[in-house]
């Protein structure tokens, strides 16, 4: 039976022609009715799987990617016709890479996902810090699309790292990179 609603998913997903890789689907003007809970999850290191079977296949998971919305503190898959609950267990994205570049001669760090979208940390793509347990630990998280985030994983996360370090961003034992002429902390040095 859950097998029929992930083929019927794909399958009305599959039909829908939203142009390039870059560009979104229209999702804020649908308003399907929910149709129930789906057993996909989103990892806590950015992996898809439905019913404990890894997704195979990268580009129905960019796809799927295309069609998160979150609403009333939950994940839903939507298309026109259909909204399914899904679990994420961190953020619905996860930052795999980053490096420097320059627009218009302004100093800025561009991200790319898992699911290979790619931004510019700025005022509409923050970064700010998250406790993920009860350790106190922080990890940085940044604002993708509209209320949808991602974490960074371990390796764009020490990339980020290095990146203030090597521009020496540091200000009272806190460390600091800058993007687009705006600092965001990536925490306390120890």
């Amino acid at each position: 039976m859950n097998e029929d609603r992930l083929n019927k998913l794909i399958e009305d997903a599959s039909q829908l022609d939203f142009g390039n890789n870059e560009k979104l689907p229209p999702i804020h003007q649908w308003n399907p009715e929910l149709s129930g809970k789906i057993a996909i999850r989103i990892d806590e290191q950015g992996f898809w799987s439905h019913e404990g079977s890894s997704f195979t296949r990268k580009s129905i998971v960019n796809l799927f990617s295309k069609l998160i919305v979150f609403e009333e503190n939950k994940y839903y898959l939507i298309s026109p016709t259909e909204k399914w609950e899904i679990e994420v267990a961190l953020a619905p994205f996860v930052v795999v890479d980053v490096d420097e570049v320059k627009v218009n001669s302004i100093d800025a760090i561009r991200c790319r996902t898992l699911t290979e979208q790619t931004f510019l940390v700025d005022e509409f793509h923050a970064i700010w810090l998250v406790m993920i347990n009860d350790t106190g630990e922080k990890i940085p998280f940044v604002k993708v699309r509209d209320n949808l985030n991602a974490f960074f994983n371990r390796a764009a996360y020490y990339k980020l790292m290095q990146i203030a370090i090597d521009n020496q961003l540091e200000v009272n034992n806190e460390l600091f990179i800058s993007s687009m002429n705006k600092r965001y902390s990536l925490g306390a040095i120890d």
